[in-house]
């Protein structure tokens, strides 16, 4: 094995654990940093002793340019503590085994040092300090063997140079690279984040304005002299003004839905349901039935379920585009589950837009958001419970709720 392929192999040795510490916090960005400091020391002294254990197969100036490198990478991450450390073994090991001058070696080390002190402070370029670290290890191996000069050995320690130049931009070039990717995985996270809040508003919009609106409808209605119905709309208000307040708080947390279950009269939601879409049902001149099954009482998170409800109505009440539209509307115990079925006959959906129907922002509506059933989907799934929809057009829609029962 000559010279050349035994520089050859050092550089990749070294250069391997650099690469799996590279690909290691690509892949792996939620390391703390104290982690991954530790995993860029632990692979720089791999590199290190690589450099050093495979120093037997090479020639003086290829050892003392092997065991530069790992140095040559901690100071490019910055890592001042490992140089520093590596640098005083190599002053000794180039001393001991490689029989360099100590008159030599120090201003070497003392230069890199301040070389780097250059590069961090002045905000100078990578290649900046690589180019001038080839430079003076270049002038360090020729000054060492001044004393054993031959044209022949010259152009071996050129061809090391080289090499060593090579390796040294391969490096530069995987650390940007590896930067690079990190940055790019920031930016998408980043891009993940902001498209996350502004699911969120639109969710916190769409939802929202459904309880102002019935506010608004029984605010129109309103008549102070008429103390029974005041008190029952004033009850009706009340609930969508929680309802509201409620959904806020959902985006205040910025996080999944997350459902409170308790026990529940839902008999009663549903007849407060029945009240706030009454007026819908007429506005749009659409028939309605509600079959409820008596004495429904259940651990359920009630005023989700009711957000669920009321969404699944109305949309099927909008789907009804005639006059003999009609909507029915049937919850009953089944085993230990809980079932919410919505049927209608109103336009019916394509394979496609079934296929869709809980994808964010996909909407057949004019005004639409396409947030509705997507909110429902997340509220039922928060229950561990399912939501599927069998659809004809020009026939109708059925959508069933199962939602499993806690005891």
């Amino acid at each position: 094995m000559n010279n050349i392929e035994s520089f050859f192999i050092n550089a990749v040795l070294i250069l391997f654990s650099m690469l799996i510490y590279e690909y290691f916090i690509v892949y792996r960005q939620n390391l703390k940093k104290e982690k991954i400091n530790i995993l860029l020391s632990v692979s720089l002294y791999i590199s290190f002793y690589l450099a050093i254990y495979y120093k037997k197969y090479t020639a003086l100036e290829y050892q003392f340019m092997s065991i530069i490198i790992p140095i040559v990478i901690a100071y490019l991450h910055h890592n001042v503590k490992d140089a520093l450390f590596m640098s005083l073994i190599v002053f000794i090991y180039s001393i001991v085994s490689l029989d360099y001058k100590w008159y030599i070696m120090l201003p070497f080390f003392i230069i890199f040092y301040h070389l780097y002190k250059i590069y961090s402070r002045t905000n100078k370029s990578k290649l900046f300090f690589l180019i001038t670290n080839v430079i003076i290890v270049s002038l360090t191996v020729i000054l060492n063997s001044l004393h054993d000069f031959s044209y022949e050995k010259l152009a071996i320690r050129l061809c090391s140079v080289l090499i060593y130049t090579i390796t040294i931009i391969i490096i530069a070039l995987g650390i940007e690279s590896a930067q690079n990717i990190i940055n790019l995985h920031t930016n998408l996270k980043n891009f993940e984040k902001e498209k996350d809040l502004r699911l969120s508003i639109f969710k916190i919009t769409h939802e929202i304005k459904n309880p102002l609106a019935v506010i608004n409808g029984y605010l129109s209605m309103f008549d102070v002299y008429d103390v029974d119905k005041s008190k029952r709309y004033l009850g009706i208000m009340t609930n969508e003004l929680n309802r509201s307040l409620n959904l806020l708080n959902d985006f205040l947390e910025f996080t999944k839905i997350k459902v409170n279950i308790c026990e529940t009269d839902f008999n009663l939601l549903m007849d407060e349901i029945k009240d706030i879409l009454i007026p819908l049902f007429i506005a749009k001149r659409v028939q309605y039935d509600f079959n409820i099954e008596d004495n429904l009482i259940i651990n359920i998170d009630g005023i989700r379920m009711k957000q669920v409800v009321l969404n699944i109505i109305k949309n099927s009440i909008e789907a009804c585009t005639s006059d003999t539209g009609y909507v029915m509307t049937d919850v009953f115990k089944d085993s230990n589950s809980l079932i919410i079925l919505v049927k209608d006959n109103g336009e019916g959906m394509t394979k496609d837009t079934m296929d869709k129907i809980t994808t964010p922002f996909h909407t057949t509506k004019e005004y639409g958001t396409g947030l509705g059933v997507s909110l429902s989907n997340e509220i039922i799934n928060a229950h561990k419970g399912s939501l599927n929809y069998t659809s004809e057009l020009k026939k109708g829609t059925t959508c069933k709720i199962v939602i499993p029962l806690k005891n």
